[in-house]
């Protein structure tokens, strides 16, 4: 199935309905329990105190890429989410027995943790410790029986501080050479026939509300051809740490927004149009904005100009984030569903531990849909609908957990053998929007 994204002046979309179209409905419902008033705020009860700080850490044994691809994965990784936590304590731990990636690493035994605590004395500390056994980079050009990161991030009376105490190395040698004891930070050797390492990589960063420490025990940079035909431009990891905390946050954001997607189980058949989204902070209170011209890929969909937006602020008292995803001139499986203009808006706000969740702003323009005359714009939430020959319609779809929501406008879900060639398990989405708060 072949379609196409063009960056031109939108096309006009044929909207005739199918003829001989067979459609029943079998539910028009409100389903999750969400009625009209779905439409408006619903907050939730509070889900414990912010400390006002954003707590990160992670941590991973092994890792490996060239340029941007991925050539060994993060292994026993441990983390605190993707947007860390403001309400401590938080723990995270990963074992793993061993990795086999020759002729980049091996090792024995990887355990790692990641922690956000606040210690007795009300400082506060994010922590990340990653302690990888038996490592050997390069077929044995770097070996060592012991590799240990560890970067913690505290913030006190006094600031904020960062500390990479208790990394070490057990045994460590490299091309031949002991190395005794922990090398000083930063310190960079020459890989004669590959490239070079830096030992005990320290990357610190502090600022006025913020602070962070990398910290990689080995950082291996191939720059050379060399013997075991690992590509120039590679770079190997062992034993990474990484601690962060910020001030100032309420609660931390998280959420996207697309125009058109769809795919067959786990497989994409076409991807999220003008995909957008926001990062753990917000968008310091500025409108990003993602859009294209027209997305056409029959017969799942036509449409016309898609344009999707982020917008969040995160401060001492309120985590708001907004999504959305307005698609103009739709047309979703031949005309099965057709309108001038489809909107989805997710809303989630944290305002002093109350959450918040909403899809204010959501509409449908001029919708229609074949073999359903009173369906129109006024369509309530969470309304599905049978097509006999094809599967389930949902229109307004609302999806909501403790700490999400999620407005899918319209999605077809393929279950039954059809006339358009639609594999079944197919999903097709128009107008999506995510926003969720932590």
């Amino acid at each position: 199935m072949k379609g196409k994204i063009k960056m031109k002046e939108k096309n006009s979309i044929d909207r005739g309905m199918i003829k001989g179209l067979a459609v029943v409905i079998l539910g028009l419902g409100l389903v999750f329990g969400f009625g009209p008033a779905a439409r408006t705020a619903t907050p939730l009860a509070p889900v414990g105190t912010s400390s006002g700080f954003q707590f990160v850490a992670d941590a991973y044994g092994t890792y490996a890429i060239l340029g941007n691809a991925v050539v060994a994965g993060k292994t026993a990784v441990s983390t605190l989410g993707p947007c860390g936590i403001v309400t401590p304590p938080v723990h995270s731990e990963n074992t793993v027995a061993s990795t086999d990636a020759p002729p980049l690493f091996t090792t024995g035994v990887i355990n790692t943790t990641a922690d956000g605590t606040v210690l007795l004395d009300g400082t506060l500390q994010a922590m990340a410790t990653a302690d990888v056994h038996d490592a050997s980079l390069l077929a044995g050009v770097i070996t060592a029986d012991e590799v240990e990161a560890v970067s913690t991030t505290t913030h006190d009376a006094n600031g904020f501080h960062t500390s990479a105490e208790g990394s070490t190395f057990v045994n460590l040698v490299v091309a031949g050479i002991p190395i005794i004891g922990t090398p000083e930070p930063n310190t960079d050797i020459d890989l004669l026939g590959f490239g070079h390492v830096i030992l005990n990589e320290q990357i610190t960063r502090i600022r006025s509300t913020s602070a962070s420490l990398t910290v990689n025990m080995i950082h291996v940079f191939i720059t050379e051809v060399n013997i075991l035909n690992i590509p120039i431009g590679t770079e190997i990891i062992v034993s990474h740490a990484f601690s962060g905390l910020t001030s100032g946050v309420e609660g931390t954001l998280d959420g996207q927004a697309y125009g058109t997607k769809a795919s067959v189980g786990h497989v994409v058949t076409s991807g999220p149009s003008a995909l957008i989204k926001i990062g753990c902070l917000g968008t310091n209170g500025r409108l990003r904005t993602n859009s294209v011209a027209e997305v056409q890929v029959p017969p799942l969909f036509s449409v016309g100009e898609v344009v999707d937006t982020a917008l969040g602020t995160v401060n001492s008292t309120s985590a708001v984030g907004e999504l959305t995803s307005t698609v103009q001139a739709v047309d979703v499986v031949t005309s099965l569903v057709t309108a001038s203009l489809v909107k989805a808006d997710a809303h989630a706000s944290n305002i002093g531990g109350t959450l918040t969740f909403s899809d204010d702003g959501s509409m449908f323009v001029d919708l229609h849909v074949a073999g359903f005359p009173d369906i129109g714009d006024d369509v309530p939430p969470n309304t599905r609908l049978h097509i006999v020959g094809l599967g389930t319609l949902w229109l307004h779809r609302i999806i909501q957990t403790s700490n999400s929501i999620e407005v899918r406008m319209i999605e077809v879900i393929v279950t039954e053998a059809n006339g358009f060639g639609l594999t079944i398990g197919t999903d097709i989405q128009v107008a999506d929007a995510q926003a969720s708060v932590h």
